[in-house]
């Protein structure tokens, strides 16, 4: 397998547009699927979404996904094509969290008011963050859009990016 080393800016660019409108009400895909880990207990589950840049946010009940996140955060998400590896974290209820509400009133305008009175009523909800480690994609070839097939991989922490070819 051949390792080819990519601009970092330019492949982060490249997901960061990808990821722009995740869970908003204009997007087809509002949906990605996490798995989380306690025991050697894999649970995946679908839930909704929603990216500020790199970084995606998403709510839920006080569920054994909760209860795996706080005793491992290593975190897996794939959304339509795009993998990602991360460190997730619980925060705090969602009325209590100002940059969540401030996505959700972006990117739900319409639903808003609805999640919030919703929220309210269930004091049992959690803001969950997931902060990516490491981005990938396998992307086919299209010679006119200068893309070479392979595994394109964005190394958060370490600023490095990488196409793995002849896989």
């Amino acid at each position: 397998m051949k390792q080819v080393e990519l601009s970092y800016e330019e492949l982060e660019q490249e997901f960061l547009k990808a990821l722009a409108d995740l869970g908003s009400e204009d997007r087809g895909t509002e949906r990605g699927v996490v798995a989380t880990s306690k025991d050697n207990h894999v649970t995946v589950r679908r839930m909704r979404l929603l990216s500020d840049g790199l970084t995606l946010y998403g709510w839920s009940g006080l569920t054994r996904k909760i209860e795996q996140i706080m005793a491992n955060p290593n975190v897996a998400v794939v959304v339509e094509y795009i993998q990602i590896d991360g460190i997730g974290s619980v925060k705090g209820h969602p009325t209590e969290e100002p940059k969540f509400l401030e996505l959700i009133k972006k990117k739900l305008p319409h639903r808003y008011d609805n999640l919030v009175k919703n929220w309210g009523k269930a004091r049992n909800r959690v803001v969950i963050e997931i902060k990516p480690k490491r981005i990938a994609v396998l992307k086919y070839p299209d010679p006119a859009a200068g893309i070479v097939q392979g595994l394109y991989v964005l190394h958060v922490d370490e600023k490095k990016a990488y196409r793995f070819e002849d896989l």
